[in-house]
């Protein structure tokens, strides 16, 4: 290290022995650290690019596509790693912090070690953001759901991951917190979804009928999956015996969850309008209340009870 800083010292020398890039000084000091600065943004700038080209040539050649979110992670620490070079190459041309470096790199492990409880929080998001980039549990763009909220992955930061819902609003999710939580991918292997609508008609009426009206409803929606192209084909299927209906579900495939929430609300309402030209009932819930020989009626007052 000290030889290093040596050659540095003698090359800035031999560039100009004027105060104005003389480390030496404090003006000297001031310029370099804002020309190191400057000559890192570029740096960081031009590798930025040379990495996004390098992913498009990579895959050309892997016939596949590089995954966004490992990209945009990738950028990130180049960036953290050009300054924190450039940090190291100012620290060993100013005296002051070319000793102070010395003390560092001779007490590294003490260091570490005040350095690591001191940023404890952001480290382990740091670390937990490399494992997502490296193992991909999600993904930008992949459709989720986290806490109960329904989003799109928009961006894995270094320290956050940050999902816009569909009410455009943006969840702050520490990465540390994402490592370890149990969340719903929509889009990790297959982002088709089945829809099940449950339905329910009157004890009364005509089942196959609604079968029927139903299937063609479903056929119309242009929010689900052809059949010859879904999982299997949509089906009607009683599942229960409700107190009030005969309870039906109706399964069919969705390309996405965006479209899952459309095909629902297209098909309650279609099928809604249909029962209703065909004349198929949705019944109230009701009770049957039976009451044996000899006891009172609900409206007369038992004995004992003051008259109405």
């Amino acid at each position: 290290m000290e030889g290093l800083a040596t050659s540095i010292q003698q090359a800035w020398h031999w560039l100009g022995k004027t105060p104005l890039l003389d480390p030496e000084t404090l003006l000297g000091a001031v310029v370099v650290a804002v020309l190191i600065a400057l000559a890192c943004s570029v740096a960081s700038r031009l590798l930025g690019r040379v990495v996004r080209r390098s992913s498009g040539l990579i895959t050309r050649l892997a016939r596949g596509q590089v995954d966004e979110t490992v990209l945009r992670y990738a950028l990130r620490i180049k960036t953290v790693l050009v300054f924190l070079m450039g940090g190291v190459f100012y620290a060993s041309l100013v005296p002051a912090l070319r000793g102070l470096l010395g003390t560092l790199v001779a007490s590294a492990g003490i260091t570490a070690l005040v350095m690591g409880f001191a940023a404890k929080s952001t480290m382990a998001n740091l670390i937990a953001g490399l494992s997502l980039a490296f193992y991909r549990p999600i993904r930008i763009g992949d459709k989720v759901t986290i806490e109960g909220e329904y989003g799109t992955v928009e961006d894995i930061t270094l320290r956050h991951t940050i999902v816009r819902t569909w009410e455009a609003k943006r969840l702050v999710i520490p990465n540390e917190k994402i490592d370890q939580m149990t969340l719903v991918n929509y889009s990790i292997v297959d982002s088709r979804t089945l829809l099940a609508l449950n339905l329910g008609i009157a004890y009364e009426a005509d089942l196959d009928l609604a079968r029927r009206l139903i299937l063609e409803e479903v056929a119309k929606c242009p929010a689900i999956i052809p059949p010859e192209q879904a999982s299997a084909p949509p089906a009607v299927r009683v599942i229960d015996w409700g107190d009030s209906a005969l309870k039906l579900r109706v399964n069919v495939w969705v390309p996405d969850m965006d479209a899952y929430y459309a095909a629902k609300a297209h098909l309650l309402e279609a099928i809604k309008h249909r029962f209703d030209q065909e004349g198929v009932e949705i019944p109230y819930p009701h009770q049957v209340v039976l009451r044996k020989a000899g006891a009172p009626a609900a409206s007369e007052p038992t004995e004992g009870e003051p008259g109405r």
